[in-house]
C-alpha cells in the first residue's frame, strides 16, 4: 500500500535533517550558503505541504484540532528565515509532531483520508 500523508510527512523530514546536516558539515562558506538556500527551500515546500494538507486534517479530526493547527503555524512562521542556529528547534518541531501529533492523527483520522491526502503530496510534488 503506497505511503499515507504521515509517513510521507516524516520522510520529508529526514531529508531535511540531511539537508541540515549538509549546512553544519559543509567545507567552504559558498558551500554551507548553497547547502543552507536548499535547506530553506525544502522547508519553505514542506511547511506549505503541511499548511495545505495536514493542518486541515488536524482541525476536523482532532478535538483540540484548530488550536493545535495555529500553534504549528505559529512555529512554522518562527523558523523564517531558516538560519542554522534555528535547526535545533526545526529538529525539535519534527520530532514532537513525528511522536505526538502524527500518532494523534493516525488514530483519529480513517486511514482512507490519510492515504488521499498522500497522493495529493505525491502529485504535488511531481509538479514542482
Amino acid at each position: 500500500m503506497p505511503a499515507d500523508l504521515l509517513d510521507l510527512l516524516v520522510a520529508e523530514h529526514r531529508r531535511l535533517e540531511s539537508l541540515f546536516a549538509d549546512v553544519e558539515t559543509a567545507p567552504s562558506p559558498e558551500r554551507r550558503r548553497a547547502a543552507l538556500a536548499a535547506a530553506a527551500a525544502a522547508l519553505s515546500r514542506h511547511a506549505a505541504a503541511e499548511a495545505r494538507l495536514l493542518h486541515p486534517a488536524l482541525r476536523e479530526h482532532l478535538p483540540a484540532g484548530p488550536e493545535i493547527a495555529a500553534y504549528e503555524e505559529a512555529e512554522h512562521a518562527s523558523f523564517v528565515p531558516l538560519t542554522a542556529e534555528r535547526f535545533d528547534a526545526v529538529r525539535a518541531h519534527m520530532q514532537q509532531e513525528e511522536t505526538e501529533l502524527f500518532p494523534r492523527l493516525a488514530q483519529a483520522c480513517p486511514a482512507a483520508l490519510l492515504h488521499r491526502l498522500g497522493d495529493l503530496l505525491r502529485s504535488a510534488r511531481v509538479t514542482q
